[in-house]
Parts: C-alpha cells; sequence; structure tokens
C-alpha cells in the first residue's frame, strides 16, 4: 500500500511543462499523446468526452489541474480511470432568430402572431409579472394605442447564451413612427429569456427598454 502521492510524482514527470500558448497545434499534440503513454503504463486511464475537440484545453486540464491532483493510499497494482467531460449544448440556430425577431416586431406593432415562441403559462413584461398570455396581449396593445403607425422596423440580435438554466438573447432595435410631416426614431435595447418546455420553446421574460 502507497503513502498519498501526486500524481505527478506517481508517474515520474520531471519534465518542463511549457505553457499551451507557446506551443504549436502539432506539439501540444504530441506532448498529449506521449503524456497520456505514460499515464496508461502507470495504470492510470484518462478518457477526454469533449464535442468539440479541443487539444490545447486538454494538455491545459492535465497540466494545471490534473498532474497536481493527490492519489489516495493505493495498492501499487491499482488502476485509476478518469473522465474529462465537457460536452458543449449547440445554441439554437437561425430560426429561433427569426422566431424571436418576428414575435418582437409583433410587440411593436400590436399584432398577433402564430411565428412566436409558444409563450410560457406565465411570463414576466418589464416590471409586469406572472402574467397570461392574455394579459401580455392587453398590456402589448394598450402601449401601441399611444403611438402612430410603425414606418420601419428594425431588430437585431447582439448576443445568445445558456445562463441560469434558461436561453438568454440580447440586441437591440430601431423604429421608424410616421407623423404627417415627419418621421421619429426610437432606439432601445431588449432581452428575451426562453426555457425548453418539452422541446419546445418559451418565452420566460421579455424586456424591452423604455415599454
Amino acid at each position: 500500500m502507497t503513502l498519498p502521492i501526486i500524481l505527478k510524482e506517481k508517474i515520474k514527470l520531471n519534465e518542463p511543462i511549457l505553457p499551451s500558448q507557446q506551443l504549436t497545434d502539432n506539439e501540444i499534440e504530441l506532448t498529449l499523446n506521449r503524456w497520456v503513454q505514460l499515464l496508461h503504463m502507470n495504470r492510470i486511464h484518462i478518457v477526454f468526452n469533449q464535442t468539440p475537440v479541443r487539444i490545447r484545453e486538454q494538455y491545459d486540464y492535465l497540466a494545471t489541474s490534473f498532474f497536481n491532483m493527490e492519489l489516495p493510499p493505493h495498492p501499487y497494482e491499482m488502476h485509476f480511470c478518469f473522465m474529462y467531460d465537457r460536452v458543449e449544448q449547440e445554441l439554437p440556430g437561425d430560426e429561433l432568430d427569426q422566431m424571436v425577431r418576428q414575435m418582437l416586431e409583433d410587440v411593436f406593432r400590436k399584432q398577433e402572431s402564430n411565428s412566436k415562441p409558444c409563450l410560457n403559462r406565465r411570463l414576466q413584461f418589464n416590471e409586469f409579472e406572472n402574467l397570461s398570455e392574455p394579459e401580455f396581449n392587453y398590456l402589448v396593445k394598450s402601449y401601441a394605442e399611444k403611438k402612430p403607425t410603425i414606418s420601419q422596423c428594425r431588430i437585431s440580435i447582439q448576443q445568445k447564451k445558456y445562463e441560469g438554466g434558461g436561453l438568454v438573447l440580447h440586441g437591440k432595435y430601431q423604429i421608424g413612427f410616421a407623423y404627417a410631416a415627419y418621421c421619429d426614431l426610437e432606439l432601445g435595447g431588449w432581452t428575451v429569456v426562453l426555457n425548453n418546455v418539452d422541446g419546445n420553446w418559451a418565452v420566460q421574460s421579455l424586456y424591452i427598454d423604455g415599454k
């Protein structure tokens, strides 16, 4: 039975470990292969479950974390198995982006539309919380009636990320209002939070500057 030991000492890795920034992709790959072989020879096995594969990330993990891990007391012949699990979830693409844009345009134009992501049972719209879909539609129409006809509506998506169990989208909008003798532009930002309900994206909250 051995005493506790740092993994790097167990496999007798005495070579200097260079920062990955100083190495080419080919050098990274050759070093990784050599390290994995050395680990296997010492009955230590690591599997990288990573999509997409990022060899620099694997190198950095071994160099800065894995090799400094302390192994507990164990028989000399004991095998250790580890898994590095990093499978990145792909963000929904163009179809959902277009649905969000259309939903926002429907809000600005006080239109009913089937193209918006299905609304959650209750949602937040700016400072109004726990709204039903009819209540949400009433608020949208009440605000829109105070404005003249929209002559143009531009909506851009600037950021999309998973956060707090939902999909958060941030963007900007530009709306043109047509008056009798001139046009007025309104600029602002927006945030939409979606969650996935039984495979369908649903609106959890919607925030629009100035609304």
